[in-house]
């Protein structure tokens, strides 16, 4: 394909925001309010409140503690600044 060399490159860049918010949270100090030992970090992203690494997965979670997968509404963009904004 003409074009596969740009499906590589978001899909590889896909994966680096991925890993490092996984690293964020890993080494995050913020406990999720909703599942117990499970470690958080504090987002303002919709309606999201908390983002956390769960069952192998990266889940947001609403102030009720319900979940919602990391593909649903927001954009690898909306992830970068959720990143920048920890640092």
């Amino acid at each position: 394909m003409k074009y596969q060399h740009l499906q590589d490159r978001l899909t590889n860049l896909e994966a680096d925001i991925f890993s490092a918010l996984e690293d964020v949270i890993d080494t995050s100090k913020t406990y999720s309010k909703h599942i117990q030992g499970c470690k958080a970090i504090k987002v303002n992203v919709f309606d999201y409140t908390e983002l956390v690494e769960y069952n192998d997965h990266l889940t947001f979670l609403d102030k009720n503690g319900h979940h919602y997968s990391i593909d649903c509404d927001v954009l690898l963009e909306d992830l970068i600044d959720i990143l920048n904004k920890i640092n």
